[in-house]
């Protein structure tokens, strides 16, 4: 009996030994390697992982239009600017117009032609025949449409006894009372001191009252020709020699030189804009005079 107890013990005591425990200890993952299965996890009956693939970018959620709390701009948002950058829009306030509507430039009307005051315009006449000049009072001119005319228009055809305006030009009495003081008070002194042995004897008109923008243009400001404000002189005449023509001359160490530079220089003192030959692409080859009123009384002289 004895004997059989002790070998019930002893089967009993290999059975459980053959048993595996209920939880095996895991060791702990080394510094750098990868988390494993804590205890409370069963062993993975997964393959061993493959080379490592780059993970693929999760796709981003699709926000509503409009603007973000952090700034960013939305894609709506993203495509308007992009389409004011590349000159579809604007950012200054303009008001955008339908689609199919093109924009059109501001246009303004032409001024009227400026009426002259009867007691300055009989004061002018009256200084211009005290002076010498020869001249005929004209009918007004008249476009309208156009911006241009004169209201009380004079065609000057002797600028002082003994120096005639070739051919004889049509502007404003104030036009030619300062061409003719200009003639008389610089030009004239001018001359004889740069050429004694030389006269005066005629002015070329190369442009008076004519109706068209600055400079011929198509488009832009109206001319002071248009206004009669303006006169070109394209050369002078003496009693001997050639004629002086006017051109660039501002190297020009010639008595010649000299007069044509002081004579541009000093026509500033009777008109209010002076474009001397030279001065820009489209004056090379006369002076240009005219009598436009600037603000504060500026003058400009080139």
């Amino acid at each position: 009996m004895l004997h059989r107890l002790c070998l019930l013990v002893t089967s009993l005591a290999l059975i459980s030994a053959s048993e595996p425990p209920a939880q095996v200890p895991v060791p702990q993952p080394k510094p750098g390697e990868g988390q494993s299965a804590t205890p409370s996890e069963k062993p993975s009956d997964e393959k061993p992982p493959g080379p490592a693939e780059a993970p693929k970018p999760a796709p981003k959620p699709q926000l509503p239009e409009g603007p973000r709390a952090d700034g960013e701009k939305t894609p709506a948002d993203k495509g308007s600017g992009d389409a004011k950058k590349e000159g579809e829009g604007k950012d200054d306030g303009e008001q955008h117009k339908p689609d199919g509507e093109a924009a059109k430039p501001d246009e303004k009307p032409p001024e009227p032609v400026k009426p002259e005051d009867p007691a300055a315009l009989q004061a002018c006449l009256g200084a211009l025949k005290e002076i010498g000049a020869e001249f005929k009072e004209l009918e007004p001119i008249r476009d309208e449409e156009q911006g241009c005319g004169i209201e009380a228009p004079v065609e000057l055809s002797v600028v002082l006894p003994g120096i005639k305006l070739e051919p004889s030009g049509t502007m404003r009495c104030e036009t030619a009372l300062a061409l003719s003081r200009w003639t008389k008070e610089m030009m004239l002194p001018a001359a004889a001191l740069a050429m004694p042995e030389k006269k005066v004897t005629a002015i070329a008109n190369a442009s008076t009252y004519i109706c068209r923008n600055r400079n011929g243009a198509a488009n832009g400001k109206i001319s002071e020709h248009a206004r009669g404000n303006a006169v070109d002189i394209s050369t002078i005449s003496f009693d001997k020699g050639e004629p002086l023509v006017m051109k660039p001359r501002g190297e020009d160490g010639a008595p010649e030189g000299a007069f044509q530079r002081t004579i541009t220089a000093a026509a500033c003192l009777f008109f209010r804009t002076v474009l001397s030959p030279g001065s820009d692409a489209t004056h090379q080859d006369h002076l240009h005079l005219d009598v436009l009123e600037r603000k504060g009384g500026y003058l400009y002289c080139r």
